[in-house]
């Protein structure tokens, strides 16, 4: 049994080399003549039993490839994910760091224009009540960097906040002027374009969430919307000339002998996040 098949083997071989030496003999032998019948024959029967042996070896070779190539794909992949990932993180950190820089920018060329009427204590926000969040926060400084109650709170531009109403040795809460419960309101005036200023109280609005209310405005008071009111001076508490906001709308009272103005904060105190307490002020203007 075992004879047999060395010898059926070895006549395979044999008749595999006997192809190839015609092969390569009839190759040398057709340069520049036309194949002759049998030798034609002979050269297609090699091209069969080649395709036989090639065509399945070169599927099987590019389906490998594939599975080779579609892992390198696979890893690709995973690869550009982690980089995009990244890249995102790294976006948001630079979008974050430019908003502060500006923000920083802000309150210094505010701190180097006010720096010869007020001393100005810069501060971080660190808290603020989801439940009462037009009413107050609480910021990082404190006793310890020279804030006491009652002291003016302005934002990065210098529009008015508020005021520290309590205070820690390292942090301080303060009422917004926003503030519709404690708020004691704020002593105003309108910088109108005729020659003459009306005066009022600024509080906290209970009709408009986040907005102000000016009121005891004269009845002959020319105001206008657009207008722009700020502290009057008249007040231990706030300086002269701080910013509050823009008149949004003014509203006449029964048989016209009140007027009261609807006030657009200036400052975004919806997200505030770096302020300055006013310590001192070099005098009223």
């Amino acid at each position: 049994m075992r004879v047999s098949r060395l010898l059926t083997n070895r006549r395979l071989f044999i008749l595999l080399a006997a192809l190839i030496l015609v092969t390569v003999f009839a190759g040398l032998t057709l340069r520049g003549r036309v194949a002759t019948w049998p030798e034609r024959a002979l050269m297609d029967v090699e091209n069969a039993i080649a395709g036989v042996i090639y065509r399945p070896a070169a599927k099987l070779t590019a389906f490998l490839q594939g599975i080779h190539d579609l892992r390198d794909m696979y890893a690709e992949n995973a690869a550009l994910k982690a980089q995009l990932q990244n890249y995102s993180a790294l976006s948001a950190k630079l979008n974050d760091l430019e908003a502060e820089n500006a923000r920083l920018k802000q309150m210094l060329g505010y701190k180097q224009g006010a720096g010869a009427r007020f001393r100005l204590i810069p501060a971080e926000v660190i808290g603020r009540d989801p439940g009462q969040w037009n009413s107050g926060l609480t910021i990082n400084v404190g006793r310890s960097a020279g804030v006491t109650s009652d002291m003016a709170v302005v934002s990065a531009d210098g529009s008015l906040v508020g005021r520290v109403a309590q205070v820690a040795d390292n942090s301080a809460k303060v009422v917004l002027i926003t503030d519709t419960r404690v708020g004691d309101g704020v002593s105003a005036r309108v910088q109108s374009q005729g020659s003459e200023q009306p005066f009022g109280i600024v509080v906290g609005s209970a009709s408009g969430t986040g907005r102000l209310d000016m009121t005891f405005l004269s009845p002959v008071a020319k105001v206008r919307q657009g207008d722009t009111v700020v502290t009057s001076g008249l007040s231990d508490i706030f300086p002269a000339g701080i910013v509050i906001g823009t008149v949004e709308q003014i509203h006449t009272g029964v048989q016209g002998l009140t007027q009261s103005a609807l006030v657009k904060p200036a400052a975004d105190l919806d997200y505030l996040q770096e302020v300055f307490v006013i310590a001192r002020t070099g005098g009223k203007s």
